[in-house]
């Protein structure tokens, strides 16, 4: 999969015929996922090349000043879920403050209109150009005038309930992370930084690129390292110290390097362990 970043004084994406999905796609949930098969789908159908684009930082960060945000997924994890969905090209979009002004008919002349995009692939609220004024609605009448493609998938629901990033944030908040693959499709997974390893084998880790730790407690995980997938348990405390502790089932002699965490199940506090 290619990545290309963008920004917005690059006059288009392609100059060669493509699908194109486009959402911020956090978690890359079953919703988003419905989507992005449905483009690939036409993409193939089609011979010509599956793409999505993204935007970074999350729009709430720049129109709303909401530095402290946090994701499901990091930029880097959310390439790696694109591409194994098996998105061909996948544009990274700058979201700054020209881009938001962009007007909505502006938006689909640069991106999909002189960017050789066959079809476009939507979710059901998706909004676009300055202050959200585009929508579904607008986007099918101007496919229609300027002939490009459109598909608005409707939402997903898991028990009666629409599958969206903010569930699922909420969810791993609350240390509910035994429902989360439901919404998901897999364990929520966490980059973290390696910050002490104890001679008692305890690893002392901080969560990286602004993501979410669940609430604080005790979870079964499964841990990636390197090559290889260890079990065992992660605290979370709620002290001034702010430590989060990974115990391995296993001893491991050197545990240096980053690594990533997929939380499997909230199991009961372990008051004795020591730190």
């Amino acid at each position: 999969m290619e990545v290309i970043n963008l920004t917005h004084r690059d006059k288009q994406l392609s100059q060669i015929p493509h699908i194109m999905a486009v959402g911020f796609f956090d978690g890359v949930h079953l919703g988003h996922q419905e989507l992005l098969k449905h483009a690939k789908e036409l993409a193939r159908k089609q011979n010509i090349l599956f793409t999505a684009m993204t935007f970074s930082p999350h729009p709430d960060e720049v129109l709303k000043g909401d530095k402290n945000r946090k994701y499901l997924m990091s930029l880097s994890q959310k390439i790696k879920k694109m591409e194994s969905i098996g998105v061909d090209k996948l544009f990274v979009m700058e979201f700054d403050y020209t881009f938001a002004s962009l007007l909505p008919a502006e938006f689909i002349q640069k991106y999909i209109v002189n960017s050789n995009t066959k079809h476009v692939v939507v979710g059901f609220d998706f909004t676009f150009g300055f202050k959200a004024q585009g929508n579904t609605t607008y986007l099918q009448k101007e496919s229609e005038k300027l002939g490009f493609g459109l598909s608005v998938i409707p939402k997903k629901t898991y028990l009666q309930e629409k599958i969206s990033s903010t569930l699922v944030r909420g969810l791993i908040q609350e240390g509910n992370v035994d429902l989360v693959p439901y919404y998901l499709g897999s364990n929520y997974e966490v980059s973290v930084h390696v910050l002490q390893y104890k001679i008692n084998g305890n690893i002392i880790v901080h969560p990286s690129e602004k993501s979410i730790f669940p609430s604080p407690g005790s979870y079964l995980v499964k841990v990636k390292h390197g090559t290889k997938t260890l079990n065992g348990k992660f605290h979370q405390f709620s002290n001034s110290r702010g430590d989060n502790t990974l115990e391995l089932n296993e001893p491991v002699h050197e545990f240096r390097d980053d690594c990533s965490i997929e939380f499997v199940s909230r199991v009961k506090f372990t008051e004795s362990l020591s730190v």
